[in-house]
């Protein structure tokens, strides 16, 4: 069957920035070798088709009604809840969308959706793609977060990301580390919802202008980083940084005390993935961290996207 429409939208990492973002710091983001498609057919059925894959297996199958769409003003429990929530966004922005409802939709992720690499950013962004409307707009109405997934999502280089509204500032910047080959990603197998990472850090932190000043100039020194010395200081003053501000312990020294080598959390503290640096070989790292529970390490060049 021939599609009418088809997206893709890239997964990303958020390299520094993590929670102060929201309020204005530059952050440093890259997009991934993992996404999301999503391709629209026509169909027979007079509700509109969902299907969802996972890595090749469905995960979620139902039908939608205009009702439903029009009905579902909120997020609700469900998976079908919030593509009803974002689909009903959509046509709050664009009221022809979706006049036709005669159509299957597939989406597929080729990724553990637990990763937190942004299956639910890059499912808005191909949307707002398909509703022909502003993502960063759809997202904001849909999401408490900053955006810089919706930019990640759209670009194939790294980026520095500023929030600001509707439109940030996006600009596009080369991330080649002369120490790529000791750099890791490891997942801490505990799926962090950053929704609520981000209401509660809104609601229970006032910053200081110079923490944001901080991080933002962080944010272009990794960029400049010429030597594995520089970018651990970095990364350890950068996690300092928010371990005072959420009053938490960094994640080094919580788990990983003697990992000879620099450890970053990203995102939502206390899931997903960590980065990693270290001159231990790679079958040292894993050693170490499959010890740890931890049996999910890719390398910079496995993940990141534009690397070989």
């Amino acid at each position: 069957m021939k599609s009418l429409h088809k997206y893709y939208s890239n997964a990303k990492f958020l390299l520094t920035g993590e929670y102060l973002v929201l309020h204005g710091a530059l952050a440093l983001a890259i997009p991934l070798k993992y996404g999301q498609v999503l391709e629209v057919f026509e169909s027979e059925k007079s509700h509109l088709e969902w299907q969802a894959y996972e890595k090749g297996k469905l995960w979620l199958n139902f039908s939608i009604s205009n009702q439903e769409i029009t009905n579902q003003t909120d997020e609700g429990e469900t998976a079908k809840d919030f593509v009803c929530f974002l689909l009903n966004k959509a046509k709050v922005l664009n009221p022809d969308f979706l006049r036709i409802s005669k159509l299957k939709v597939r989406t597929e992720i080729d990724f553990d959706r637990n990763w937190g690499l942004g299956s639910s950013s890059t499912l808005i962004n191909n949307v707002a793609k398909w509703a022909e409307v502003n993502p960063y707009q759809l997202h904001s109405l849909v999401s408490n977060g900053s955006g810089y997934d919706i930019a990640s999502a759209n670009n194939r280089k790294p980026i520095l990301f500023r929030r600001n509204g509707n439109y940030p500032l996006i600009y596009t910047v080369n991330l080649s580390p002369p120490f790529a080959n000791q750099l890791y990603f490891a997942y801490l197998g505990k799926k962090q919802k950053s929704t609520d990472s981000v209401r509660s850090f809104l609601k229970n932190n006032t910053l200081k202008i110079e923490f944001i000043d901080q991080i933002s100039q962080i944010s272009k020194d990794i960029l400049s980083a010429d030597s594995a010395d520089v970018f651990d200081n970095l990364v350890e003053i950068h996690e300092q940084l928010i371990s005072n501000i959420l009053g938490q312990k960094c994640i080094k020294e919580k788990l990983f005390p003697d990992f000879k080598g620099s450890v970053k959390s990203l995102g939502a503290w206390g899931g997903d993935f960590i980065m990693l640096r270290s001159n231990l070989s790679r079958a040292e790292i894993h050693s170490y961290f499959y010890k740890a529970g931890l049996t999910k390490i890719l390398s910079w060049n496995e993940m990141v996207l534009g690397t070989n």
